[in-house]
């Protein structure tokens, strides 16, 4: 008897595809549910900055600081959770990644991605469950977009940059073998919060298509503010900060000496796991 942790392939398609599905839900309940309790919360309060365009009555950062952490929080909950599972993606632009890398077959991508927008759907209805009529109609349940002033191209810069930099920790701490394996979930749930912290007053930091399409999507069923304008940006721009990763990283830090293009370790799920004393 060992007492590793399991091999991906010893989970059947469906659990991992249930995995994606509740790891991405929560992803959006939390933390796109903290955007929009951080909106409905502040809403007739006083401004301390009367400059800021951002959320909150803190000035924007302080506001984005407690967004920031609930996403980091949820991710790193998830990846351990699930990581063993699923490989705990939770983002379709991590699952397209690791396609291009042939980590995972295009089938279990398809998969992978339809259980991610229908998770991220069901957690932004989840959020409007919670809320009420105020969480889409003063809330956006949490959807992201442009802020005041930012242009659409400007916004979509920046996803693309976050997401670069998103699917570059997945591969720094999931995919590269020679990585300290247990700190995924923490390494990458920090990343995220970093990233969304510096992109939240100008994009919103959604930095994952599922994450940009849920809130949008439910909020246009329920007669909230429509934003498919931005979407489509959003998820192009991540799409190419996904591809630019997936092209960048193994090239300059997964390549060695005699190795081939394409030939890039695959994802150790116990690398997801936290780290145990000896």
């Amino acid at each position: 008897m060992t007492d590793a942790p399991p091999r991906v392939d010893e989970f059947s398609y469906a659990q991992k595809l249930i995995a994606e599905a509740i790891g991405i839900f929560f992803l959006v309940w939390v933390g796109a549910g903290t955007v929009t309790e951080t909106i409905i919360l502040s809403q007739n309060a006083p401004r301390y900055n009367p400059n800021d365009i951002g959320i909150g009555a803190l000035g924007g950062t302080g506001d984005w600081l407690a967004i920031a952490s609930a996403f980091g929080f949820v991710i790193l909950a998830m990846i351990y959770l699930f990581g063993h599972v699923s490989g705990a993606h939770i983002n379709p632009g991590v699952t397209l990644a690791l396609l291009v890398r042939r980590e995972i077959t295009t089938h279990d991508a398809v998969g992978y991605w339809v259980a991610q927008f229908v998770g991220a759907i069901a957690g932004a209805f989840a959020i409007a469950l919670i809320y009420g009529h105020q969480g889409w109609a003063v809330g956006g349940l949490g959807a992201a977009a442009p802020f005041p002033g930012v242009p659409r191209w400007r916004a979509g810069i920046a996803e693309a940059i976050g997401q670069f930099a998103l699917v570059l920790g997945v591969f720094g701490v999931a995919v590269n073998k020679k990585a300290p394996s247990g700190w995924a979930g923490l390494v990458i749930g920090l990343n995220i919060a970093g990233l969304i912290l510096v992109l939240g007053n100008v994009s919103g930091g959604a930095i994952n298509p599922a994450r940009t399409v849920g809130p949008i999507f439910a909020d246009w069923v329920l007669g909230g503010p429509s934003l498919w304008s931005s979407a489509w940006v959003y998820v192009i721009a991540q799409v190419i900060g996904s591809l630019a990763a997936a092209a960048v990283y193994p090239a300059i830090a997964i390549f060695g000496r005699g190795r081939v293009p394409g030939d890039v370790p695959s994802p150790d799920p116990s690398r997801m796991n936290v780290p145990t004393k000896e």
